[in-house]
């Protein structure tokens, strides 16, 4: 068996399959195997894909119709057989070290290996995201389900190790066990974020090194995640947080996460009521016509808006709040979500909180909040 299954889904990626295959091939650390999965593309991908599978042993070719990137991934991890698993994106290149710095850690017994990247061409916000990687190495230990809830609801969701599937390799065997598995549907978004929040839900050691160790090609008319940055991800970001739920209360091993999970229905919509009050301030809307956005996007809106705001006053929602590095920017995301859901308050409160945000609007108008 070998050491790594490297898992890479294809879809019409044919202009940069090669470089990508070619990277993964001239590995110093050989023992792995390379699984390829066509995902019902249109260009000459497939024919690339058989080419390689034909040449080399260690390929193993996968053909399917059409489903979305998550599918194709779950179709490699099914036939998987390594002891660790690193999925990467067919249009990107991996540096030729990747595997063999991150093998020997996992042989230590950590249980998710996570380095750095960068981006071509350069795109300012992942490169600024990407300097959140620790300049020396960072161990992360997690050692009561207290600690992992903490780290789930902190730094993790604040992206102090990201979640993208291709900066970090994971151990097979707690994917298997656990049946980790990426959302097969094409709502759920980010399906990156939602696979890590799963598999770290059962994991104690983490180690982050400061290597960058993988190019991500930025700007491909396919890409998935491209043509949503644009939106609200207001439904996906609701279909993303049902997913877990479901996950966690299905879980054993979850017990603690699923009786804690309204702070993470809070958290992980935060983002998303951040996306709608911009856009609303940008495009001169009323609250009224922000909540019939928001309404129209989560099918039972009563039931959602009782979660938010049940949540909105725990413990774990308020330090979020108060952790963020802009503080004015996190003062009009509070008000702004205290409005929208209709939060508890005097009177007097609920004053004071339409003025200051009528106020935070106008300095919107200097200064993008």
């Amino acid at each position: 068996m070998p050491k790594v299954s490297v898992i890479a889904p294809v879809y019409n990626s044919a202009a940069y399959l090669r470089e990508m295959i070619e990277s993964v091939l001239n590995q110093t650390f050989q023992d792995f195997e390379l699984i390829l999965v066509n995902d019902g593309s249109s260009d000459a991908s497939g024919e690339i894909v058989d080419e390689y599978a034909a040449r080399d042993a260690r390929i193993v070719a996968i053909h399917q119709e059409n489903g979305g990137q998550s599918v194709a991934r779950n179709a490699g991890l099914d036939v998987a057989s390594g002891d660790y698993v690193y999925i990467a994106d067919s249009d990107d290149v991996l540096e030729p070290t990747l595997l063999a710095k991150t093998t020997p850690i996992l042989e230590e017994g950590y249980e998710l290996a996570v380095f750095g990247f960068k981006t071509f061409p350069k795109e300012d916000f992942l490169d600024a995201a990407h300097k959140e990687t620790p300049k020396t190495e960072r161990e992360i230990v997690l050692t009561t389900e207290e600690e992992r809830f903490a780290f789930l609801t902190g730094s993790f969701r604040c992206r102090a190790i990201r979640w993208e599937p291709w900066n970090r390799v994971f151990r097979r065997d707690v994917i298997e066990r656990w049946r980790v598995r990426f959302p097969a549907n094409r709502v759920t978004y980010p399906e990156d974020m939602y696979f890590n929040y799963c598999y770290i839900a059962h994991i104690s050691k983490i180690l982050a090194i400061p290597d960058v160790l993988y190019s991500y090609r930025k700007g491909l008319v396919n890409s998935v995640s491209e043509s949503r940055v644009r939106t609200l991800m207001i439904r996906s970001s609701h279909f993303l947080v049902e997913e877990l739920r479901r996950y966690y209360e299905s879980c054993e091993d979850c017990r603690y996460l699923s009786e804690r999970f309204a702070s993470f229905y809070f958290l992980l919509h935060k983002a998303a009521l951040r996306r709608l009050r911009r856009y609303q301030w940008k495009h001169g809307l009323t609250l009224e016509q922000a909540v019939e956005i928001l309404r129209g996007e989560i099918d039972d809106y009563p039931d959602f808006i009782r979660k938010m705001a049940d949540a909105f006053e725990t413990s774990v929602v308020k330090e979020s709040y108060r952790k963020d590095r802009d503080l004015l920017l996190q003062f009009a995301d509070r008000l702004y979500a205290a409005e929208l859901l209709d939060a508890r308050g005097s009177v007097l409160a609920k004053a004071w909180r339409k003025i200051m945000l009528k106020i935070l609007r106008r300095v919107a108008c200097v200064r993008y909040l």
